[in-house]
């Protein structure tokens, strides 16, 4: 039987698993992908995995909210005006 790799059952592995998911009905899962490894301004250039990794998850959090924003998409957790009530009427 295979160990569990330390680094991807880690809690800090879930948060970056966490933002993923968020980020990928806004952007598609390859520029989620794109975001997560790539230096962020909002981060001081650090990739929102570094920061991750630091503990600096509400820096990263904001980066991800400038995303929701650049899309258009708002309210908590960043989605689009009235979605609940359009889900409701369904």
């Amino acid at each position: 039987m295979t160990a569990l790799d330390p680094i991807s059952t880690s809690p800090k592995a879930m948060q970056a698993y966490e933002l993923m998911k968020i980020l990928d009905p806004l952007v598609g899962v390859a520029e989620a992908s794109f975001f997560m490894q790539r230096g962020n301004d909002l981060l001081g250039g650090a990739t929102p995995v570094t920061a991750i990794k630091e503990g600096r998850i509400d820096e990263v959090l904001r980066a991800v909210q400038a995303v929701a924003m650049e899309k258009g998409i708002f309210g908590e957790p960043w989605l689009p005006p009235n979605h609940k009530a359009r889900v409701a009427q369904r």
